[in-house]
């Protein structure tokens, strides 16, 4: 099953993260705004948050979440953004879909993830 991010998907995001109050958005596949720092392993995959913002000096991170078959893949991105969302005393926010936050409270829950799970 592949689920992509659509531009729809991506401004509800945005809505979501200036709705709170959020400032010096940046996000990822968006041409108003700048993309986020993106983080690399050994094995050259490179991983991006959807979007990062900051509130009253900490830094969050935004992930829409959808349903996909890479689980383990998944998790490891997640608790990634959710260690950095820590270390900057910001928070991980995981925006999901219609039909989708189901499939992320459960590995939210399974895997222990420090992530606030938002329907948008």
């Amino acid at each position: 099953m592949v689920n992509t991010l659509t531009d729809e998907l991506l401004e509800k995001a945005i809505d979501f993260v200036q709705s709170k109050g959020y400032e010096n958005i940046k996000a990822s596949q968006h041409d108003n705004f700048d993309s986020p720092t993106s983080f690399s392993s050994t094995d050259d995959n490179a991983v991006a948050p959807d979007i990062t913002a900051t509130k009253r000096g900490t830094k969050s991170y935004f992930q829409v979440s959808l349903k996909n078959d890479d689980e383990q893949g998944t998790v490891t991105k997640w608790k990634l953004f959710a260690t950095l969302a820590e270390m900057k005393n910001g928070k991980f926010y995981l925006l999901a879909p219609r039909g989708h936050k189901s499939f992320t409270t459960n590995l939210v829950k399974t895997y222990n993830i420090n992530a606030t799970v938002v329907s948008i």
